[in-house]
């Protein structure tokens, strides 16, 4: 008698997530809508740049923890003591992190509410560093963010990197085939690995 109940409300259970995916699936589709629009508009044009010669770097990431500023933080300071100029965009995705981290030099930071219905980042921090003509723009967030791909298809970047999937062809230049199971440790070690041995095309110039 007690397990009718339980059926009922699993299949209504199973019925709403699956409702959900298709809503967030319909934010989506409008969101690469709106994204194709744009990209429309503009006129850049990429190519390959090896990290050692690249001067600008433009950085991408998902800030789910502190320990994740921590290993964006040294990838940063890394780039910088080889004198490279580094600007680094979080998206802060918990709502308990959003005010301990403040905008600072090489730092800015967006999160849920700088973000439309269907995904589009309108921070002006967002605006500012897409129009920044990086060398190199690295997206290091494992998982498929969205609005992080959104910034990285209209950035003005010579050369966009981040990781290989067949529909990020629109967003990226040069992409990572990584494993799924694949640590952020190993991820930026494949990054760094790849963009050293890459020549830098000869119509972009360092």
């Amino acid at each position: 008698m007690t397990l009718y109940p339980f059926i009922v409300i699993l299949q209504n259970s199973c019925q709403f997530q699956k409702d959900e995916n298709m809503f967030e699936k319909l934010r989506r589709k409008i969101g690469q809508y709106y994204f194709k629009k744009e990209r429309l508009k503009t006129n850049q044009v990429h190519g390959m740049v090896n990290l050692g010669t690249a001067k600008r770097v433009g950085i991408l990431y998902t800030l789910v923890d502190v320990p994740d500023y921590d290993k964006v933080s040294e990838f940063v300071t890394q780039l910088q003591q080889e004198h490279k100029e580094v600007k680094a965009l979080g998206f802060v995705k918990s709502k308990s992190l959003i005010h301990r981290f403040l905008p600072k030099l090489s730092y800015d930071f967006f999160s849920r509410k700088d973000v439309t219905w269907f995904y589009r980042p309108i921070h002006n921090t967002v605006k500012d560093f897409i129009e920044k003509e990086f060398d190199l723009l690295i997206d290091l967030s494992l998982a498929d963010t969205f609005p992080l791909k959104y910034i990285a298809g209209l950035s003005r970047s010579v050369c966009r990197v981040g990781r290989f999937s067949e529909d990020n062809t629109s967003y990226y230049d040069f992409m990572i085939d990584a494993k799924p199971a694949i640590t952020f440790d190993e991820y930026l070690y494949q990054i760094k690995h790849y963009l050293t041995i890459i020549k830098t095309d000869e119509k972009h110039p360092q």
